[in-house]
């Protein structure tokens, strides 16, 4: 792109449209997330509630800028889905001065490297919410200016990629809940009653039959240092911490992990911190709030049994098993674990269910990875078409 340089005081212009908020109407405000990943909407708010705060009409067009987080691009362009809409007093709405610049244009320009650099010179502070954008110093920044229709012929290249990946995350959402919902279905069989699961060989066991508490406890030592890994709540399985040196931890003792144990917390298994321990953690650590356990391999089948445990119609039936009270009621202890009933399929069954699971988590796999390549398609992009600008 070629283009002169101009000051964007001479570009855009703030424009606040005060709202005088009716204590009787409800008012549905806007937010804009960082990162350029646009405008969302929050739940719709009595006026009461909002009492004096300070709140102003969007329209669509606007360049919404926030003033305390557009140095990590929390900037975006309100469309037809934001009219009627309100923003606080922390989003800055610009508008274009005659007929020199698009806030589309302007939206991608500033979500680019050299766009977000000059929105960090107008934001001084340290971090965070300290860096506020300054209005004055935003007008007063100079940026490339190309042609008006090179600037909409960029703009609309960029919103239709923009398009496709959200288009493109939207089905893997929806395929991603679907799954889940299959693998529900599949481990629970809620379309079987008692006689039927009886005669098609299904047992109904106590996990105590199934589990075998085993604690690999490795002493710490100041001289070592540990993979330390963590489950989430829900359902979604393990993830990587912090790598700690021994030195800095106050435990006496770690739970070394192995590949195929299930292990859970204590204080969350009840909202689904519970999972089958994958190949990717085998020799990880826990701390001693998380006990693990081997599973009896000649009945159960360790990819279905991890369908079910980390299915909520399972880890919610714990919330009866925790103890303690206040912030530690929610605790749960092996030995309730362990008292937990299912009913459990023969082993075929179970392996037939759980190569059917393995292949929807290959294709789930294949879609993020999809996305992630398209959401870096986009952001090459930006930076390519903007770099020669800067």
């Amino acid at each position: 792109m070629t283009g002169v340089r101009a000051r964007v005081g001479d570009l855009l212009k703030l424009e606040r449209r005060r709202v005088t908020v009716d204590p009787d109407k409800e008012y549905e405000e806007i937010g804009v997330r960082s990162f350029g990943r646009g405008i969302f909407h929050k739940q719709p708010i009595a006026g009461v509630e909002l009492g004096n705060k300070r709140v102003f009409r969007i329209e669509p067009g606007d360049l919404i800028i926030s003033n305390v987080f557009g140095w990590e691009g929390a900037i975006a362009v309100a469309s037809e889905a934001e009219f009627g809409k309100i923003g606080s007093h922390r989003f800055m709405t610009f508008v274009p001065i005659g007929n020199q610049i698009t806030t589309s244009w302007a939206a991608w320009f500033f979500r680019s490297e050299p766009g977000l650099e000059l929105i960090r010179q107008a934001s001084p502070g340290s971090a965070g919410r300290n860096r506020t954008l300054a209005i004055e110093r935003f007008a007063a920044l100079e940026i490339p200016l190309p042609p008006i229709d090179e600037q909409k012929r960029v703009a609309q290249r960029l919103d239709d990629l923009e398009a496709l990946a959200a288009e493109l995350r939207r089905a893997t959402q929806k395929a991603a809940s679907l799954s889940a919902a299959l693998a529900v279905s599949c481990v629970m069989r809620a379309d079987l009653n008692t006689g039927s699961k009886a005669l098609a060989g299904w047992r109904r066991l106590r996990l105590g039959d199934l589990l075998t508490q085993n604690l690999d406890e490795v002493p710490s030592s100041d001289s070592e240092s540990y993979q330390v890994a963590g489950v989430y709540s829900f359902g979604r399985g393990m993830f990587e911490r912090t790598t700690i040196e021994g030195s800095r931890t106050s435990y006496k003792t770690l739970h070394r992990l192995h590949a195929g144990q299930l292990v859970m917390s204590r204080l969350k298994a009840w909202e689904g911190a519970i999972t089958i321990v994958p190949d990717a953690f085998d020799g990880w650590f826990l701390s001693p709030e998380f006990p693990t356990f081997d599973l009896d391999v000649n009945q159960v089948d360790p990819g279905y049994f991890g369908a079910l445990v980390t299915s909520e119609p399972f880890w919610s039936r714990l919330r009866g098993a925790s103890r303690g009270i206040g912030a530690r009621r929610e605790r749960v202890h092996a030995a309730r674990l362990l008292e937990q009933v299912i009913d459990l399929p023969p082993l075929s069954s179970q392996r037939s269910v759980a190569s059917i699971l393995s292949r929807l988590s290959t294709a789930a796999g294949h879609r993020s990875s999809a996305v992630e390549r398209l959401e870096a398609l986009v952001a090459a992009g930006l930076n390519d078409v903007f770099a020669s600008l800067s």
